[in-house]
């Protein structure tokens, strides 16, 4: 059995409107989420062995903030692929580390947690929300849309 964690990015800022999407940084809020992203993870005991993030300054900022362990690989499809699913990437990795984080961006986790659950509802995916999926499967590479489970989707608190 693996286990998937999808991690959207923390709520990113707008207030220059001359930067590229690419070097947004976090807002003030999604700095405070990004911190109760690590605690509930933490209070969870969900500890990833690797995490996938994308290069993107915002994404970087969350895995930071988040205080998120583990072996770290930043890969550019994730910022590229970021209105599609994640799942070819996921399916090209080579061996079984889990649980697995990806911290990545929305329409793509979303439709990635959609279509590996077989539609199992998290919505349009809020910022610096997290998807607990559980697959059975050994490798990643076994990775089929429509066989994982939704074990848990959690949402930052209102400010």
């Amino acid at each position: 059995m693996l286990r998937l964690i999808l991690v959207r990015h923390a709520k990113s800022s707008w207030s220059d409107p001359g930067l590229p999407d690419f070097d947004r940084p976090l807002a003030p809020r999604g700095r405070r989420a990004a911190a109760w992203l690590g605690e509930a993870l933490h209070r969870r005991h969900l500890v990833p062995s690797l995490i996938l993030c994308s290069p993107a300054v915002r994404t970087r900022e969350t895995l930071v903030l988040s205080g998120m362990k583990g072996e770290v690989r930043f890969e550019p499809e994730l910022y590229e692929d970021r209105d599609r699913d994640y799942l070819e990437i996921l399916g090209n990795l080579d061996g079984a580390a889990s649980p697995l984080a990806l911290v990545g961006h929305n329409s793509a986790m979303a439709v990635t947690a959609a279509r590996l659950t077989g539609g199992a509802a998290v919505g349009e995916f809020s910022t610096a929300a997290f998807a607990v999926i559980d697959v059975p499967a050994e490798r990643w590479q076994e990775l089929r849309a429509g066989q994982g489970t939704l074990v848990e989707y959690c949402v930052p608190p209102k400010e």
